[in-house]
């Protein structure tokens, strides 16, 4: 069992940064509105009331989300909540990962986060590359992301969301969404885009190139990204973004003092996302990169799930 997390942990989005994000993706798919919810067409001619597509959570937690409940009851819906009282998790759970640097600096996360044994592969990361570590959200820093972004849900078995939709965010949330890059000369290897709103720093879709997984490129990128919200924003929670428990992915979260926390998945239609889609992604990843770059990005508005 893990230790339930502490009140910093508990920050959400503000309903500012929902609102305008709400109206950017609104704006981007043509979706249509209905109360607090957009409604998500089916690729199959069905509709689902989302609050809200494409982010794993929101401004709601579990506990206060009747009011959404009570108006999508007669329909198809999907709530993508965070419940801070879960506490029994269980391999394949969907969750996020989640540290407090509150008031600390990065010297103080690196000594009181991690074991000794991270510790040291974080600063042999540092230590041992001359990669180059940059972030801001021009135009070059966005193409350079989707390089990489594209690349990593080609391999996951997921469809893409648009480079368009990237510069649309970038451009309806300015100052709100930046992009995190790591060059090897003229390279890209790696890069992130974090929403940075407020108290909350959001990992929200990037990666690192596999072929360098043995020069420690992951625990370079991150380490950076940390550093920067620690030393010069004024940031308490950054999360790294959903993982399934017990995944490779969340364990490699949890070296630098990740906790967890449940990302709740309300549905009319309750399942497991990643068994649900276990099946296409297979098929996805089989498909010629030509058809998945072209019809991906069209098939994400009608995806509720994504």
């Amino acid at each position: 069992m893990l230790k339930s997390v502490d009140n910093i942990d508990k920050i959400l989005f503000s309903k500012e940064f929902i609102c305008n994000f709400k109206r950017a993706i609104k704006e981007f798919y043509n979706y249509e509105e209905y109360m607090d919810f957009l409604i998500v067409p089916s690729i199959f001619g069905g509709k689902a009331l989302s609050y809200l597509p494409i982010l794993s959570y929101t401004d709601r937690n579990s506990s206060d989300i009747i009011d959404l409940l009570e108006l999508s009851k007669e329909s198809e819906y999907q709530i993508r909540v965070l419940n801070f009282d879960y506490k029994n998790f269980r391999d394949g759970d969907t969750v996020t990962m989640r540290i407090n640097i509150d008031g600390r600096s990065s010297d103080e996360i690196l000594m009181e986060n991690m074991k000794s044994k991270y510790r040291k592969v974080i600063k042999n990361s540092i230590k041992k590359n001359d990669f180059t570590f940059v972030f801001g959200n021009s135009r070059k820093f966005i193409e350079d992301f989707y390089l990489v972004y594209s690349d990593i849900m080609y391999k996951h078995g997921t469809p893409p969301l648009d480079e368009k939709f990237f510069f649309e965010l970038s451009r309806k949330l300015l100052e709100c969404v930046l992009f995190y890059n790591v060059y090897d000369n003229e390279n890209i290897i790696a890069s992130y885009c974090v929403f940075i709103d407020s108290n909350l720093a959001y990992g929200a879709w990037g990666g690192a190139d596999d072929r360098y997984r043995d020069r420690l490129l992951g625990h370079f990128a991150y380490w950076n990204i940390i550093k920067d919200l620690a030393d010069n924003r004024k940031i308490k929670v950054f999360d790294f973004g959903r993982s399934p428990f017990g995944s490779g992915g969340y364990v490699f979260k949890h070296r630098f003092g990740a906790r967890a926390v449940k990302v709740e998945i309300i549905s009319s239609q309750e399942s497991d996302i990643y068994s649900k889609y276990s099946l296409a992604s297979s098929i996805w990843k089989r498909l010629p990169r030509k058809i998945t770059d072209l019809a991906g990005p069209k098939l994400c508005k009608y995806l509720v799930d994504l």
